[in-house]
């Protein structure tokens, strides 16, 4: 199989932001802030938005990617108070001509100033954007991220002089781009066997601790809630909350949801709402394969998977509790003894029957080919996570 991924990380914590420029935004503990002091003032009707507010742009250097790709998706982790938000764009460079900037998503965790959501409208002959993913006509080597910081508290200017209290002001602590080729065709899937020691494989290790919750359970909704349930049961996991599903699921369902998608699967709002957590980091990665994803469990670290299956037309994937799915978000908390996929699966149709084990090479090629092995990485700072990056990726 012919397909490559990568994996470029941006954080704070490593002095990444250092080398962006722009006007409005200042560094604070090494994240990109609004400075209010010196940020711009619009009056411009936005989507979503109309009122005075104020903003800052902070824009990356050029970065170089490692090999040329087709498609990128965008993650970032960011502290955004109420009535502030933050919007993301980006731009690459193909047959060295720059595309035009393109926004991935308007994003704040509440309402109380704008509803996030992505943008559409942006596609030409160069580039289009699908939602959470921006796909290039050509291979592009490199491309530049700007963020635009946004504040809409009317007091943010006296607030900022007090001994550096910023009011509503949104700090962005992390920013990745997950890179790839084209997504693999299930025909050219070679389904990889498990690790072997000395490699940090998993084979027979399972989670636990990992909330069993079932998205099936809600009504009014509750049949479309894969990703937030997955993603909830994610940060209980962390948090040690062992208690009622349901507090953390519709926490996670408002968190989520894309006003402009209708729906609750743009995958960079899931981690950006997970990343939102102090001490917690959230990333969209894309794997070339579930040994790449064994490192991560046996650090202690169950992954949200994006994967899709029709077993009436031959995209089987045994034991799954529907027949088929267009996209479909399932965690991943383990391995069994023969390196098949044990799952806390959230279309189970109540929270006692979440516990699955999938068939390896049947999960690998319903993962690969429908999201070019994309997937949620969320853990605390803590846990090494750029160094299994630096090992899983590419």
């Amino acid at each position: 199989m012919n397909y490559r991924t990568g994996f470029s990380l941006h954080r704070a914590a490593d002095g990444a932001f250092e080398s962006w420029t722009g006007a409005g935004c200042r560094l604070l503990d090494g994240c990109l802030a609004l400075d209010a002091a010196c940020a711009a003032q619009g009056a411009d009707a936005l989507e979503y938005y109309s009122g005075p507010y104020l903003y800052g742009e902070a824009t990356s250097p050029e970065l170089l990617a490692g090999f040329p790709f087709t498609a990128c998706i965008p993650s970032w982790n960011a502290e955004v108070p109420r009535g502030s938000w933050i919007e993301l764009h980006l731009r690459a460079r193909t047959g060295g001509v720059w595309t035009t900037w393109r926004s991935l998503g308007v994003w704040a965790p509440d309402d109380s100033a704008i509803q996030r959501h992505s943008v559409e409208a942006q596609d030409d002959d160069a580039a289009r954007v699908a939602t959470d993913t921006l796909l290039l006509t050509e291979a592009a080597t490199a491309f530049q991220a700007r963020f635009r910081l946004f504040s809409a508290t009317a007091d943010v200017h006296a607030s900022s002089s007090k001994q550096g209290d910023q009011g509503a002001t949104p700090v962005v602590r992390a920013f990745s781009l997950a890179c790839s080729d084209r997504k693999p065709a299930a025909s050219d899937i070679v389904p990889s066997p498990p690790l072997r020691a000395p490699l940090a494989g998993a084979r027979g290790k399972v989670l636990g601790g990992v909330p069993r919750c079932s998205q099936m359970v809600y009504p009014n909704g509750g049949n479309v809630w894969c990703s937030p349930t997955s993603v909830s049961m994610v940060l209980g996991f962390w948090r040690n909350d062992d208690g009622p599903c349901e507090t953390r699921v519709k926490a996670a369902v408002a968190g989520v949801y894309d006003h402009v998608y209708d729906g609750h699967g743009n995958w960079s709002f899931n981690v950006a709402y997970a990343g939102s957590f102090v001490g917690m980091e959230a990333y969209v990665a894309r794997f070339t394969g579930l040994d790449r994803l064994e490192p991560w469990l046996a650090a202690g670290v169950p992954v949200v998977l994006s994967v899709s299956w029709n077993n009436d037309e031959g995209r089987v994937l045994s034991g799954a509790p529907v027949p088929k799915s267009s996209g479909h978000l399932t965690t991943l908390v383990g391995f069994d003894e023969d390196g098949n996929a044990v799952m806390n699966e959230p279309a189970s149709p109540s929270n006692e029957t979440v516990r699955r084990t999938y068939d390896r090479s049947e999960l690998e090629r319903c993962w690969l080919s429908a999201s070019g092995g994309a997937a949620y990485l969320i853990f605390p700072t803590g846990v090494d996570g750029a160094g299994l990056f630096r090992r899983t990726v590419g």
